[in-house]
């Protein structure tokens, strides 16, 4: 008696397919967003470093080209316009644990110069309109008069503030028209600010790291951090590509059957 082999059928059927064709598209497609986007965020950490380790720049009112002045060091001498400022509403401190707060954005009127001289003699810029640069001065929490604000001071007089500039977040979804009340604001762009406010203000956002004299007082002073959860973006797109690798082995799998074999005959 000889045993025979059974032959293997490779027959898909259409309806199953073209789901599978259709979640092997999605995933795959899923997969390759994460994967660009991990690719970004570590482009903009390889950008951070750079920009970061060059000279600092002196803010002035001819300062007006945001994306040259990404996570640069800069710095800036005015007064604080008090009258202006504003807190960006649920944000979480950089200690992570989790508390919710506020953010403290102080616009600075900027002192009407390009630079110091090395006597300490202002050179004027002919500016004739008031600057401001708006200052993340740091993280506060929530105190138990929320929703309203806490209360944060700021020294009048010159001020000499240290940070990074940065641009604002533009990703963001606002699902009802209480994105502005009053000082407490949910979302900040610049168009926003301008127009609510009727300031002239540069095109990007300080993060403070020090003042002179110290006006930081209770904030917790932020720091950008351009390469967050790239390790996610990695995890993401590790679980995308492998459920497009299973849906593929899933369809060729359910799609493939052997044949029975007609075994008489074969004996002799």
């Amino acid at each position: 008696m000889r045993s025979a082999r059974q032959p293997i059928q490779f027959s898909p059927r259409l309806v199953p397919t073209l789901a599978a064709m259709a979640m092997f598209a999605l995933t795959l497609y899923l997969a390759i967003w994460q994967q660009g986007r991990a690719a970004e965020k570590r482009a903009l950490q390889a950008e951070f470093v750079q920009r970061v380790a060059a000279q600092p720049v002196m803010l002035s009112s001819a300062t007006r080209d945001g994306i040259a002045l990404r996570y640069r060091q800069v710095i800036a001498h005015g007064e604080w316009d008090i009258a202006g400022q504003f807190f960006l509403d649920n944000k979480t401190d950089d200690a992570g644990n989790g508390q919710a707060g506020y953010h403290v954005i102080t616009p600075l009127k900027l002192a009407r110069t390009t630079e110091l001289s090395r006597t300490g003699a202002a050179v004027g810029d002919g500016s004739h309109l008031d600057t401001f640069v708006l200052v993340n001065r740091g993280w506060i929490a929530r105190s138990d008069a929320y929703p309203a604000p806490p209360i944060v001071s700021a020294p009048a007089g010159k001020i000499e503030v240290v940070g990074v500039s940065t641009l604002p977040n533009m990703r963001f979804l606002e699902l009802s028209n209480a994105a502005v009340q009053g000082p407490v604001w949910q979302n900040l762009t610049i168009a926003r600010y301008r127009a609510a406010t009727q300031r002239d203000v540069l095109p990007i956002i300080m993060l403070a790291s020090q003042t002179t004299p110290d006006s930081l007082q209770a904030l917790r002073p932020l720091s950008e951090k351009p390469d967050a959860r790239v390790e996610k973006h990695i995890e993401y797109m590790l679980t995308w590509y492998s459920l497009a690798a299973t849906v593929l082995a899933l369809w060729i799998g359910l799609n493939t059957r052997r044949m029975p074999v007609n075994l008489l005959g074969e004996c002799g």
